[in-house]
Formats: C-alpha cells, sequence, structure tokens
C-alpha cells in the first residue's frame, strides 16, 4: 500500500511533468493526490522540503540508472568479446545522465533548482553527493588507464558533467531541435562524449537505453523528518553535487500554498 508520503511525491512528479515547476505547489500537490491542503504540512515542514524529497528521489534514479546501463555495457561488451575501458565507462555515463534528462524532464529540472529546496534535506545531500562521487570515480578510474593523470579528478569530473548537463538542457528547452536538426538530441550524446573524452570511437554498440526505465523499482527510503530550521552543526554534512548557482535569483522565490 502506498504511503501517504509516497502518494504525495508521487503527485509531485505529475503535476511537474504537465504544468512546470510554475505550477509546483502544495495546493496543486494535495488537490492532484485528493487531500486537503494542510495535508503535506503533515509529512513534510514546507514546500521546499517536499521539492528536496523529490530530487533527492531523482539522483538516486540517476545513480541506479548509470549502474545499470554499465552493467548491461559490460554485458554487451562481453558478448563481443570484448571489455569496456574505464574512459568507455564513462562516456556511457554520460549517455545515461542525458537519457534520465529526457525521459523525467521535471523531477530533473527540480534536481537543479536549489532555489525551490531545502538544501539541507538529509536525502538531498545524501543521494546528490552520491550522484556526484559515482562520476568522480568512474573518472579516477580512467585516470588510472592514463587519461589526464594530471588533473583532479573532481575537476575533470566537473567538465563531463558540464558538457552532459549543458547538451541535455539545451535539448529539452528545443535549442538543439530548433539549430542543428530534429534529430539533435538523438545523435549528438554519442558525439559529444567521443568528443570530451578523446575516444576513437563511439559506444553505441554497448548501449540500449531505449529498453531500460529511469525509475527505480522502489522509492527512496526516508530519512527522518528535517526540522524546519536548520540546526547549525559543528561538523557540515557533504554538499550535494549541485554547485549553487553562479547567478543567483534576483529575490527569493516565495514558498507558495
Amino acid at each position: 500500500m502506498t504511503s501517504p508520503r509516497e502518494r504525495l511525491l508521487q503527485s509531485a512528479r505529475d503535476v511537474v511533468a504537465t504544468d512546470g515547476l510554475e505550477g509546483l505547489t502544495l495546493r496543486a500537490i494535495a488537490r492532484h493526490a485528493g487531500v486537503s491542503h494542510g495535508a503535506p504540512l503533515r509529512h513534510f515542514p514546507s514546500l521546499a522540503a517536499l521539492l528536496a524529497a523529490l530530487a533527492a528521489e531523482g539522483f538516486a534514479r540517476l545513480i541506479a540508472t548509470i549502474d545499470d546501463t554499465l552493467a548491461a555495457a559490460d554485458t554487451a561488451a562481453a558478448a563481443l568479446g570484448t571489455t569496456v575501458t574505464a574512459r568507455q565507462r564513462v562516456a556511457v555515463a554520460g549517455r545515461a545522465y542525458v537519457y534520465v534528462a529526457l525521459s523525467d524532464p521535471g523531477v530533473y529540472a527540480v534536481m537543479f533548482r536549489q532555489e525551490r529546496i531545502d538544501v539541507t534535506w538529509p536525502d538531498y545531500q545524501q543521494h546528490g553527493f552520491a550522484a556526484f562521487q559515482q562520476l568522480v570515480d568512474l573518472v579516477a578510474a580512467a585516470q588510472e588507464e592514463g587519461w589526464r593523470p594530471d588533473d583532479t579528478a573532481t575537476d575533470l569530473a566537473g567538465v563531463v558533467w558540464a558538457n552532459v548537463h549543458g547538451l541535455a538542457d539545451l535539448a529539452l528547452h528545443g535549442s538543439l531541435a530548433a539549430t542543428v536538426g530534429p534529430d539533435a538530441a538523438a545523435r549528438l550524446p554519442s558525439l559529444s562524449t567521443t568528443l570530451a573524452l578523446g575516444l576513437d570511437e563511439p559506444v553505441d554498440h554497448l548501449i540500449d537505453l531505449d529498453s531500460r526505465s529511469s525509475r527505480p523499482s522502489s522509492p527512496v527510503p526516508p530519512s527522518p523528518p528535517a526540522p524546519s530550521s536548520p540546526v547549525p552543526s559543528s561538523s557540515p554534512a557533504p554538499p550535494p553535487s549541485v554547485p549553487p548557482s553562479p547567478v543567483p535569483p534576483s529575490s527569493p522565490s516565495p514558498t507558495r500554498s
């Protein structure tokens, strides 16, 4: 049986998928879930906390999809009598990242809008940090094979992330289709990762993302409820994978009810 918490998160997914971020309010989420307007606040201290929990599920989904896609690539390579190199694994992860963004654009948008979410929410920090660390580990393995060993793994991961994230954003906003062609979102991720990683050929033969789902079979287990007011700690939690936007919003976004 679906818990009230998961029911609210599913409603948030549905609302952002149909109405976008602008329509994502507590009233809209409650109305879609068929509960009273005040019901969400019995499970989340604020709209920002609810959206942070939704973003955390998005990061968990991203991690799971990349892991599954890498495992499938290993299987495909074995069937061809070869293995996936560490650099190819980074490329496969990049392709999976773009796939998650394009297959679930609503949640993807929430994940990277820090002005809309409670960045102190424990699940958000945990899964956001883990998502970036997953990429750092893949990059570090590529460095051990000789790829740009003099650069830091964190810097290289940041560049790879910016590459695929920018591609996904341009595709979602229609810019690629308008300038490069209607099938750009299908063609360019392969070229992008091949160029960024200096590969001799794409990794398309190792990937079958069309047959995969970007959603895990089970939701993220909830952390204990976060306090409505952050409590200072002498040992700060690890940062989420998404750094603050270099251009802050002109004014704080009010929490709408």
